[in-house]
């Protein structure tokens, strides 16, 4: 019992230094689509939105892309969005997410460039999970920051 309770102190302790970044957002989206003869579907996708993150941030975002449904049923989802913070920098990323559900999934973001601080996050990969109702989606990031990329986030 002692081992786990200092297994327990410790893995909190070293979580609550773990240097990450955690961002919430919420968008509306809107979907426009061909449905092919063959049951294959390409989705046009645009969502606007807005963040925020475990350093005090927060902003608004846009993105758009291409989902692609098969006749299994199986999604490819290949989304880029240009986000901006309340200091006005920018970051751009890439979603992509293979699944069988449109309405619930997990999936894999990349910063691809940015402006101010978040030049220091390009190349950072994160991962992502997404809910919606409706037309409104509500997604968490979680990503492992480097030390610059931390400090850089840290003091905007």
């Amino acid at each position: 019992m002692r081992n786990l309770i200092v297994f327990i102190v410790i893995f909190f302790a070293y979580s609550s230094f773990a240097k990450e970044l955690i961002v919430t957002s919420h968008s509306t989206n809107t979907i426009d689509k061909f449905t092919l003869p063959s049951g294959i579907t390409y989705s046009n996708f645009t969502n606007t939105g807005t963040w925020t993150d475990n350093f005090g941030n927060y902003g608004t975002f846009r993105c758009f892309g291409l989902v692609k449904t098969d006749k299994s049923g199986e999604i490819e989802l290949d989304i880029v969005c240009e986000n901006s913070d309340k200091k006005s920098f920018k970051n751009w990323i890439i979603l992509k997410r293979s699944s069988t559900q449109f309405e619930t999934g997990v999936g894999v973001t990349e910063y691809i460039d940015g402006t101010g601080p978040w030049k220091e996050v390009i190349g950072t990969k994160c991962n992502y999970a997404v809910n919606y109702l409706g037309n409104v989606s509500f997604t968490i990031d979680k990503c492992k920051l480097s030390e610059k990329a931390y400090n850089a986030l840290s003091k905007h």
